[in-house]
Order: structure tokens, then sequence, then C-alpha cells
């Protein structure tokens, strides 16, 4: 606790440096939730609103971590996983949604009991997941280039879309049709037709590349790229695929979101990093901080109805792994 309380005071003061003066930081660390015995690097996070629960992807452990909020303690950790990597908890079936890069397999769990209920093979390396509930698709990223989908309405895998080689990091545009997704050995985002299966476009990276992260703001068709090849965030335009600008951000990033209340993106990386930039207007971006997490702390989860920034910190040498809780200033 005396570490992160440290690297937050660390990370205060670099936040008000950055934003020339400001008052207070525009991340603050609310709490630490310890996670004792979980040893290796977390993936993916999810939020169930109702139940104050999340729920962590430990790929290292081989589980499923799930933290009480109100109490801000762990409730359970769920074993049966292979390298869990992406989830999703879906509050109207009350469902927690695992995918496996271990063996591929994507899991539903009954989100009381967290007992297994269906489960659908994708070969290998099952990763991100993304839900569009406009036609009650979830997105499987897997495989060495396949998008795959799960109907969960018929509760049944539909035809896979192919790709060159594994996608990662993937947005919906919910006022159409399209589905963007990184494919970073091509350092390209290829766009896909939702409606028809179909890829009808590819946008060459040429101001950074190895793109693993990726964030939308619709309203203002923008595309935010976070590259490993300089660390930075290329500004895409959602209509064209053009390169409108780029900034750069701390390095390995895994997690990128886009806080469309207060326009800001929050983007965590692997040298411990947890970068907060502000959106001047659609084609302008100033760094409010640059915050200190942890190694390996390259996975967050932004929910915009707290207004908060959970972010999966492994364990370290002397301190155990913990969820951390920011809570956004305004």
């Amino acid at each position: 606790m005396k570490l992160a309380i440290f690297l937050s005071l660390i990370g205060a003061s670099a936040a008000i440096n950055a934003s020339h003066g400001a008052d207070v930081a525009p991340l603050i660390l609310q709490q630490s939730i310890p996670l004792p015995g979980v040893k290796g690097k977390f993936d993916h996070v999810a939020i169930d609103l109702v139940g104050q629960r999340v729920f962590m992807a430990a790929k290292a452990n081989d589980t499923l971590e799930v933290v009480d909020l109100k109490n801000a303690s762990r409730l359970q950790s769920v074993t049966g996983f292979h390298e869990p990597q992406g989830v999703l908890y879906f509050s109207d079936t009350k469902q927690v949604v695992v995918a496996n890069g271990g063996n591929g397999e994507v899991q539903f769990l009954d989100g009381s009991s967290l007992n297994l209920i269906y489960r659908f093979p994708f070969t290998a390396d099952a990763d991100n997941l993304r839900y569009d509930p406009q036609a009650r698709l979830v997105y499987v990223a897997a495989q060495d280039g396949v998008l795959g989908a799960i109907d969960l309405q018929t509760m049944r895998k539909l035809p896979e879309i192919k790709l060159p080689s594994h996608p990662e990091a993937f947005a919906i545009e919910s006022g159409g049709h399209r589905l963007f997704v990184n494919v970073p050995k091509t350092d390209s985002v290829f766009v896909i037709d939702r409606s028809k299966s179909e890829v009808i476009g590819r946008w060459q990276l040429t101001k950074a590349k190895v793109n693993y992260t990726m964030a939308f703001d619709e309203a203002h068709s923008r595309l935010f790229v976070g590259c490993r090849n300089p660390a930075s965030v290329v500004v895409l335009d959602s209509k064209t695929g053009g390169e409108v600008t780029r900034f750069p951000i701390g390095g390995e990033t895994d997690c990128m979101f886009y806080d469309r209340a207060h326009q800001r993106i929050y983007a965590t990386g692997a040298e411990g990093t947890l970068d907060v930039v502000e959106q001047v207007d659609a084609d302008h971006y100033r760094v409010l901080a640059k915050l200190l997490t942890a190694p390996l702390a390259r996975t967050c989860l932004f929910v915009p109805e707290l207004d908060r920034l959970f972010v999966a910190v492994p364990q370290q040498k002397e301190h155990d792994a913990e969820l951390r809780v920011y809570q956004a200033h305004h």
C-alpha cells in the first residue's frame, strides 16, 4: 500500500506539471485492492455495475479474479481457465464471458455461481472480445488471422472472418455497420462490414507501427490507434482512414479508452505508465498527465458510469498484485 501511495503522489505531481498549473490531478488514486497469491501479468477487465464486481483475467495465473468494490476486497478466485485474456459481463443475461489464449476456448459462465454454462472452440489464442449490442453478437479475436463471432440469440458460432494475421484490439461503429480491427503484424487497420461479414478496407499506418490498442470517438469520427513503434497514438479519420496526427504515450501499450464526456484518452503501458491526454479538438491533443503505475501494469478499464479507471497491477517483488481504482477529476 505504501508503494501505491508513493507512486500515486509522483503521478499526481507529474499531472500538475503537465497540466500547466492545474490544482488537482485529472486522475486520483482512490484505492488499491490487494490480490495476494496472484502471479504474473493480467489481461483484460470487465465490470458488473449492479453487483459492484470487477472481473480480472489473470492470464499467467490461469484464474478469473473477482473483486468486490463494496468491501474493497477479493470476492473469489475462479479456476478452470487456460491463459484467460478477454472478459465481458452482460447485465441483461447476468453472464460472464472469458476468452482463453491457451486453448482458444471462449467460455460463458453463470454470473451468480460462476459455473460454466457454454463453451465455444476457436482453435488457438482467443484474445480480445467485443460486444455488438445491436446485433447481439460477441466478436472474438483469435488464431493467426481470425475474427470470430458468437450469436447470443441462437448461442451458435457464425462463419469466421479471415485476416492476414492475429487481430488485436478492435472497435465497433454504433451508427453504422463497420468494425475496425488492429492487425499489428501488417501495421494496418482493417475495416469490416458487419452486415456482410467481409473486409471492405485496409488503412496502412505510416506515422507509427505495431498497432495493438484502439479507442473510438465516433462523434468526431476519430479512431485512436495505440502503437508500440514508436510508443504513440495515431489519430485516424474514421471516414477516410487518413492519419490526422500522432502523440507520444508510454511504451508497450495494451489498453486504451476514450472518455467521451470529458474528451480524454487513457492509455496504460507495460513500462508502468498511465497517460491522460486531453482532446483539445478533433485534430489537436495535449498531455495532461503521465502517472507511474508499476511494471507490466498494461491493462485497464474505464467505466464512464462511475467516472473511474481500473488498472490491473501484477505482483511486484515486495508487493502483492492489486486492482487500482482511479477517480477521474474534471
